[in-house]
């Protein structure tokens, strides 16, 4: 059966027999370099906040209004959370930032990943909490924002991921680059032409899943025991990045060989498992966590 499924990616993954070599330093270098100018082809960025909301009650209200009321109000903090713990992770200089950072004002921009109805508490109010996920974007200024602004520290979590090159030939060998702005932790996932999702990183000979800022990682890398060779089916293959400042969260794989695993459900079922965040408490206090998600687009072709 591995042999079967293994056969189904474009990404051709083949075993080998010893850990891969180290690459050429000056090569790293070189790929360093290139990320500055790195465009994904789509990404996404959010923040994940845990938040508590109240409805006071109200002759007037029905328990159904109060607890939609709750969650509205949890909602509207939520927004106000996002703007704020971005803003406050963000260098401003001169007063001014490199780039916009534009969120949405309405209820419906934020995402409920998990919530709990608590009901009323205290005699006196009706009591929700959620995990809700807010996404914003980078928009450029008006003389444009180079992609170098973003690969600072200082800048809201960025990761970048691409290849040596767009199009593939079949029987080609691919390599993956992926560096990111400051520390982060990380899923990488190939989505190939006919769906079939595999896990890259971590594997089970590279169980890497925290990164180093500023560091390029490559893939395959030392310790894998595969190799991304193209094969049938062709088309338009991706690479997904799934980043966050903390562990993320854990999904069902199974095995298929060379210490690799697929993930059996869809790719939209797989975003949301991964922003099932495993919160890293400090003091009790909620969950607020950058995420980041970004896409890199191959073609592939016999």
């Amino acid at each position: 059966m591995h042999g079967q499924q293994l056969t189904r990616v474009a990404f051709f993954i083949s075993a080998i027999t010893a850990i891969l070599v180290l690459c050429n330093p000056l090569i790293g270098s070189a790929q360093k370099l290139r990320a500055i100018d790195v465009v994904p082809d789509e990404e996404k960025r959010s923040s994940i906040h845990e938040v508590d909301g109240y409805a006071y009650l109200s002759e007037n209200m029905t328990i159904s209004d109060l607890r939609a009321k709750a969650f509205a109000n949890a909602k509207r903090q939520a927004l106000e959370m996002a703007e704020t713990y971005i803003r406050s992770k963000t260098k401003v200089t001169d007063g001014k930032l490199a780039y916009d950072l534009v969120w949405s004002d309405a209820e419906g921009a934020v995402s409920v990943l998990e919530q709990k109805d608590l009901g009323v508490i205290d005699n006196n109010r009706y009591h929700v909490w959620i995990k809700a996920e807010v996404a914003y974007a980078i928009g450029p200024k008006p003389s444009g924002a180079p992609q170098a602004a973003l690969m600072e520290a200082d800048a809201p979590l960025t990761v970048k991921v691409w290849s040596d090159r767009k199009n593939y030939r079949k029987g080609e060998f691919i390599t993956l680059f992926v560096q990111g702005n400051r520390d982060f932790h990380a899923r990488i996932v190939d989505v190939a032409a006919d769906g079939t999702i595999i896990q890259l990183l971590p594997n089970d000979y590279r169980t890497l899943s925290s990164f180093k800022g500023g560091r390029v990682y490559t893939i395959p890398g030392p310790g894998d025991r595969f190799k991304l060779r193209v094969r049938a089916p062709f088309g338009r293959e991706k690479v997904i990045v799934y980043a966050g400042e903390q562990p993320i969260g854990a999904i069902a794989l199974e095995e298929v060989g060379s210490g690799l695993r697929s993930y059996g459900g869809t790719l939209d079922s797989l975003n949301r498992a991964v922003r099932a965040i495993e919160p890293v408490f400090s003091g009790g206090e909620p969950v607020n966590s950058e995420f980041y998600e970004a896409i890199w687009a191959l073609e592939t072709r016999p």
